[in-house]
């Protein structure tokens, strides 16, 4: 059963007013896990603030009936979920055949639980034919497709090896015989499909080693981003100005990426635009120089020379008044808000900028005491 953008938008709203948890006991959990091949389980406290922000979004995704979903109360069975080595709640497991095969480490969004799902339930490499592509460029979020000759051995091992890292994140495809490269491009190819923003890009290079690896991760960045632990050091290194944006429900940060998408659009190849929800980050906005609680909100983050700049507060989020704040940056009109602690070294060897910083105000975000070469656009 598929469903479409427009019914889960629906399911969505009807949750948010309508929904509660509904858990299962341990002896059903256990007999579900060994009667569904593929199983999704959410381990939560209904008293916790992230079960809590999880709850609207899950319930959107049972109500579609696409997938299995069920969820155990950690604090009405405290054993259970040890037993089921629960390191924190909220946390989401997919099962298959009874066993745990992933932890769920995206954001929490119905349609991206599901697509979870649907992507670990395919190979690593699913095989593509004419009749089949037009569909599967459409089945996730992020799909990658290559296009390699039967006998290129290498390349196909190349991909074969970024799809395995990178299974649990993005669906990838393999052209049958004969299917033919799109664009006229020359195999081997690769050609990442972003449905969300309606645009691909492509890859023709096999010639070193690690090229295939560092482009999967670029091209996957969608125009803004949803950061969490998992992901947010691999933003920081592409060392481009991160633009931050808060909002605490999945409804308000949907509204902010529709106020901002022309702007990071705009942007795409010199910011880095990322929406945040700041259970996620206990302290971020107060180390990006913005009012807790306060929303939304937003702030810039120039990694060549750590300097942070937040968000006006009632300031509009249009892009057009996100691109004049953006200038007044840029030109020098607008100081920067430095929290204590910050450490910066800056070498301007002849042309351009080559920033190498210890990110202090990071102390404490998770996945984020860093040291990375840092650019300047904004």
């Amino acid at each position: 059963m598929r469903i479409t953008c427009a019914q889960l938008l629906f399911c969505l709203q009807w949750c948010y007013v309508s929904s509660a948890w509904n858990h299962i006991t341990k002896p059903a959990l256990e007999q579900s896990l060994i009667s569904d091949d593929f199983v999704l389980v959410a381990f939560v406290s209904p008293s916790d603030e992230k079960s809590s922000a999880l709850q609207p979004e899950w319930d959107a995704a049972v109500v579609t009936g696409t997938q299995k979903l069920v969820s155990l109360d950690c604090s009405a069975d405290d054993e259970a979920c040890r037993q089921a080595d629960v390191q924190t709640v909220p946390e989401v497991h997919l099962f298959q055949d009874g066993k745990r095969i992933a932890r769920y480490k995206g954001p929490r969004r119905a349609a991206a639980l599901l697509h979870f799902v649907a992507r670990l339930r395919r190979p690593v490499v699913s095989q593509v034919t004419a009749e089949d592509l037009n569909e599967f460029k459409k089945c996730d979020e992020t799909v990658f497709v290559a296009f390699i000759d039967p006998t290129d051995e290498e390349a196909q091992r190349a991909y074969a090896d970024v799809a395995q890292r990178y299974h649990e994140e993005f669906t990838f495809g393999l052209a049958a015989s004969g299917v033919e490269t799109p664009g006229g491009m020359t195999a081997p190819a690769v050609v990442c499909y972003k449905a969300v923003d309606g645009d691909s890009v492509s890859f023709t290079s096999f010639d070193k080693s690690g090229e295939l690896d560092t482009w999967v991760k670029d091209a996957s960045r969608p125009v803004i981003g949803e950061l969490t632990p998992h992901n947010h050091q691999r933003f920081l290194d592409r060392g481009w100005p991160m633009v931050y944006l808060f909002a605490p429900t999945e409804p308000e940060r949907q509204e902010l990426r529709k106020a901002v998408y022309k702007f990071a659009k705009n942007y795409y190849d010199s910011i880095t635009t990322v929406v945040v929800d700041p259970l996620d980050f206990p302290g971020l906005m107060e180390k990006l120089g913005l009012e807790p609680g306060v929303y939304p909100a937003g702030a810039v983050h120039r990694l060549a020379t750590d300097s942070v700049y937040p968000y006006p507060k009632g300031r509009p989020y249009t892009p057009s008044a996100m691109q004049q704040w953006g200038l007044d940056v840029y030109q020098g009109r607008i100081k920067p808000w430095t929290p204590p602690g910050v450490t910066t070294s800056v070498e301007v060897p002849g042309q351009g900028v080559k920033a190498t910083r210890r990110v202090s105000i990071a102390s404490g975000w998770p996945g984020v005491n860093i040291r990375v070469g840092g650019r300047d656009e904004l």
